[in-house]
C-alpha cells in the first residue's frame, strides 16, 4: 500500500511543462566524410537527387526518470523548435528519433542509424522559426530509455532541400529546444 501511495505521488508531481537540455549539436557531410562540424554556427540538412547529404544531429540531455516520466503514456505532448538561419533551397525537414548520443567528433563515415519509423516532417520556405510536432519522437524516447541513455533527433532535408539551422554556438536563443508536456 505505501509503495502504491508513493508511485500515485511521483506520478502525480510530474504533471507539467519539461524542458530537455540540449547538448551537442552538429552536422555531417558527405563530401567531407571525416570531418566534424561541431563548431559550426549554422547546422546543415541538405539532400540531392532525393539522398541526404549534410544531416544535423542535435542531443539532448535525458532528464526523463528526475521529472517523473517511466511511461509514454506520461507524455501528452511535445514539441521541437527550430531557428533556421538560412535556406538555399526550400524544401521538407524530416526530424527522427536516434537512441544515442551526439558527439562533437560525429562524422560522415561513423554516423549512426536513427529510427525510420518515429519521425515528425515540416515544410521550411524561410528564415525563422519552426516548431516541429515530435510527440512521436519523445514518447519513443520514454519508451527506450527512460534514464541515463542518451537522446538525440536528427533532422534531414527531403526534395532536394538545403536548410541552415542555428547551432548553440550562434546563438542560445535560437538554439534547438525540445520539450514536452505531461497529462495530469
Amino acid at each position: 500500500m505505501i509503495m502504491g501511495l508513493m508511485v500515485l505521488l511521483g506520478a502525480a508531481s510530474a504533471a507539467g511543462h519539461f524542458t530537455l537540455k540540449l547538448d551537442v549539436d552538429t552536422y555531417i557531410d558527405t563530401a567531407n566524410a571525416d570531418k566534424s562540424f561541431s563548431d559550426e554556427k549554422i547546422l546543415w540538412a541538405t539532400s540531392s537527387d532525393g539522398k541526404p547529404t549534410k544531416e544535423t544531429y542535435l542531443g539532448f540531455v535525458n532528464s526523463f526518470g528526475t521529472a517523473g516520466i517511466f511511461s509514454p503514456k506520461d507524455v501528452q505532448s511535445a514539441t521541437l523548435k527550430i531557428h533556421v538561419a538560412d535556406v538555399e533551397k526550400a524544401g521538407k525537414v524530416t526530424a527522427y528519433f536516434l537512441h544515442g548520443p551526439t558527439l562533437e567528433s560525429l562524422t560522415w563515415n561513423d554516423r549512426p542509424e536513427y529510427d525510420l519509423n518515429t519521425n515528425s516532417t515540416i515544410t521550411v520556405n524561410k528564415e525563422g522559426d519552426y516548431t516541429l510536432d515530435a510527440t512521436s519522437i519523445v514518447k519513443k524516447a520514454v519508451e527506450t530509455c527512460t534514464e541515463g541513455c542518451p537522446l538525440s533527433v536528427v533532422l534531414v532535408a527531403d526534395d532536394d532541400a538545403s536548410i541552415g539551422f542555428s547551432s548553440s554556438k550562434d546563438s542560445e536563443a535560437n538554439q534547438a529546444e525540445l520539450s514536452y508536456d505531461t497529462a495530469e
